[in-house]
């Protein structure tokens, strides 16, 4: 595992201003593997960011403050989104989950994230989250999100498995509108993917009324941790993302 540091720091904005125009590479680990030799497991596959899994070696742990693995900010593995949210889906189901992630391909962006999905196929997901938006360039324009968002969406739906998909929207530090929007490319991003997301059905949640929080981010000792949502933070992932989740179960059961 290597993760590479001057990315990370290059990417980095004033918290004031939008992250996702200025994070062209992702901070992830090498492919995750997970497994799935529990027949009687529901499979979730994690397609995400930093947000969702991120590694540690001594540069980050030098320069960042960072020391573990797991979704970026929480302060344990069993903090993230990806931990309670699984636990939660298990308690519901009464019925282990096995947790797996997409996380290869050389940046967080939806297109590099699509080019890499061969390495995720083997997963034979029950429920794909998705967790992206962060890593998209502006100069890319939101045709090719568009394209590439319903790209994503159309191939895992087309796994073996037959996954249901819940999505959720970019997370930004940019400044919002009166009605809790985000500004700028962080806004277009969202309502590019909410869009896509309501054409093929996908349930799919903004995150900017949980980025507005002052509580649910500045946790970490350097910024480039401190952007990330919290403990706090990551519990509201996993809430609204469960959401989601029992919205696509009742459709499946529809």
């Amino acid at each position: 595992m290597k993760v590479l540091m001057r990315v990370l720091m290059g990417s980095i904005l004033a918290l004031g201003c939008s992250f996702l125009a200025a994070a062209p590479l992702s901070q992830l680990d090498a492919v995750t593997q997970c497994d799935t030799g529990n027949v009687k497991a529901y499979r979730i596959l994690f397609v995400g960011d930093s947000i969702t899994l991120h590694g540690f070696d001594e540069t980050t742990k030098k320069n960042l403050g960072w020391s573990h693995t797991g979704g970026m900010a929480a302060s344990s593995r069993q903090s993230d989104y990806v931990s309670i949210l699984s636990k939660k889906i298990s308690d519901a189901r009464k019925q282990p989950t096995a947790v797996c992630y997409h996380n290869a391909g050389r940046s967080g962006s939806v297109e590099e994230r699509l080019r890499a999905l061969d390495s995720a196929i083997n997963t034979r997901p029950n429920l794909v989250v998705i967790q992206l938006g962060e890593h998209e360039d502006i100069r890319s324009g939101v045709g090719n999100l568009e394209e590439n968002y319903r790209k994503l969406i159309t191939a895992l739906r087309s796994f073996d498995s037959r996954p249901s998909i819940i999505a959720v929207g970019p997370w930004s530090l940019s400044r919002q509108d009166g009605l809790g929007h985000y500004s700028g490319w962080s806004r277009e991003v969202d309502r590019v993917m909410a869009l896509v997301s309501a054409e093929e059905h996908v349930p799919y949640s903004s995150v900017a009324d949980i980025a507005a929080l002052p509580l649910a981010h500045g946790a970490g000792s350097s910024d480039g941790v401190r952007w990330h949502p919290n403990d706090y933070g990551h519990s509201l992932y996993a809430k609204r993302l469960f959401s989601l989740y029992q919205q696509a179960a009742s459709s499946v059961r529809d």
